[in-house]
């Protein structure tokens, strides 16, 4: 039998294939507003703007002209696609709300999105965010930065929240009825596996949580974390791989996998050291050392992942 991820993780292509019927790809897009916490603090530790930013997200365009720059070329690409609006950079939820309720609708008023993404900060969610984005009538998912349920994380981070923080707006947007999606870490110094453990146990325990994205973390030029490299220790790519499929089997079998690596790293070219490499060869490595050890999704959990159930 073919060895493939999706047969054994439920992978964000697999939920949107059974979600919609076809294959479904995200638009990043950008409100243009800065993130807060960086122009107040200078921002998290391992943030480098330009690594998540896309040439047409940084030129001021307004939604209908990046959506004009971007869906022909992902057409173009991918073929004859559906697609959702990613509002993905900086804290997309930040800004004055009559604001942010223009750019949300000039979004999905395009024909060809049928969904939309906002990936904000747990500090910028609040009754009026979430009030705005039930008022839309499309699926909406709100990605929220939980990156550790460690307090002693999130401030070497400097993420300028707690855990606390954290629950709380994943409560709002939960009972709200929204679909959640969190970012984690994986590998922040200080924590062991244990650690890491106890995060995943969390958002397997979470009935709000649908969706999780894992982030190796890695050094980029220009941050206060590449002034740090050599003194402090970080995880190669080898151990985040190991690490990452032992902690697999506790994640909730229906829990969708967005994300297995920081994205876009070939691309922009400036990550130092064992951090610059080939996504799609660390998902291979990901791929053949699930298969070695039959990992399986969720099976420490209640609810361990069924390919079948979701196949198309």
């Amino acid at each position: 039998m073919e060895q493939r991820l999706e047969y054994r993780i439920f992978t964000y292509s697999t939920y949107m294939k059974h979600k919609f019927g076809t294959r479904v790809f995200r638009v990043g897009l950008s409100t243009g507003i800065k993130c807060p916490h960086r122009i107040k603090t200078g921002g998290c530790i391992f943030c480098n703007p330009e690594t998540f930013t896309g040439e047409y997200q940084s030129r001021n365009l307004s939604i209908k002209e990046q959506l004009k720059d971007a869906v022909p070329r992902i057409k173009e690409s991918c073929g004859d696609v559906k697609l959702l609006a990613y509002f993905q950079d900086d804290t997309s939820t930040a800004g004055d709300i009559d604001f942010l309720k223009k750019k949300f609708e000039q979004a999905i008023s395009h024909p060809e999105i049928i969904g939309l993404v906002t990936s904000t900060r747990p500090d910028y969610v609040n009754d009026k965010i979430v009030e705005l984005l039930c008022s839309f009538d499309v699926p909406v998912t709100i990605e929220i930065g939980m990156q550790s349920i460690h307090n002693k994380s999130l401030e070497f981070l400097n993420r300028g929240y707690t855990f606390k923080d954290v629950e709380k707006a994943i409560e709002l947007c939960g009972n709200a009825g929204l679909t959640i999606g969190v970012h984690l870490i994986m590998g922040i110094p200080g924590e062991n596996f244990n650690d890491m453990l106890e995060t995943i146990k969390f958002v397997s325990s979470n009935r709000y949580i649908h969706q999780v994205k894992f982030h190796n973390l890695v050094v980029y030029k220009g941050t206060k974390l590449a002034d740090m490299v050599d003194e402090i220790p970080l995880l190669s790519i080898s151990e985040y791989i190991d690490g990452l499929a032992k902690l697999l089997p506790y994640l909730r079998g229906d829990i969708v996998i967005s994300r297995l690596f920081t994205s876009n790293i070939g691309r922009t070219q400036i990550a130092l050291g064992d951090f610059f490499g080939n996504k799609t060869k660390w998902m291979n490595e990901l791929r053949k050392y699930i298969y070695k050890n039959n990992i399986v999704q969720g099976s420490e959990t209640e609810v361990e992942y069924d390919y079948e159930k979701y196949k198309k």
